[in-house]
């Protein structure tokens, strides 16, 4: 590589001309800069950082919007999850009533088939004992109504021990055909 350079230089004679053309045109590349930086910070440096300040404070208000939205969202859920815990409580207020209520209900409806039933069963026991008195009244009538054609028989017929042992037969045998109702 050396030997490119020494070549290089024998050939132009130095590696940069820094001759005077060169050094004008760096004062000028230079001068252009420093002018275009100040037109430049002058023009677009105010909207620049105007742009840059409005964009800083509209993400600082949606970075606030966004914390008063969490916020907001919190206080939501916190007041959601309120209501789903006296939903709960209600619901279980609600039941119990409703349990209370069934069983008072069934209560109440347990000791109205109670008062019936005994009704019932007082109503069934005074229509048997009516009944039974029926029966004993028609069997006393019955009774009355044989003894009396006991009686009858006796009296027409001759008191003999043969004719009296005949009409009891007679008057057993009309008892047993008799059906009685108890």
């Amino acid at each position: 590589m050396n030997q490119y350079m020494v070549l290089l230089e024998a050939a132009s004679g130095s590696i940069l001309h820094l001759d005077s053309a060169l050094l004008i045109e760096l004062g000028i590349q230079w001068f252009n800069t420093i002018v275009l930086t100040l037109i430049l910070a002058k023009v677009l440096y105010k909207p620049v950082k105007k742009f840059m300040d409005s964009r800083s404070e509209r993400i600082a208000r949606q970075i606030g919007e966004a914390k008063d939205a969490e916020q907001v969202a919190q206080a939501l859920k916190t007041e959601y999850e309120s209501k789903l815990r006296d939903i709960e409580t209600e619901r279980a207020e609600i039941l119990d009533t409703t349990r209370k209520k069934a069983l008072e209900k069934s209560g109440e409806i347990l000791n109205e088939a109670k008062t019936d039933a005994g009704r019932i069963r007082d109503r069934a026991a005074h229509d048997i004992s009516m009944e039974q008195d029926k029966i004993r009244d028609s069997m006393k009538k019955e009774i009355v109504n044989i003894s009396t054609l006991l009686a009858g028989r006796f009296v027409t017929a001759s008191l003999d021990k043969k004719t009296r042992d005949r009409l009891i037969q007679e008057t057993l045998r009309e008892l047993e055909d008799v059906q009685w109702l108890g």
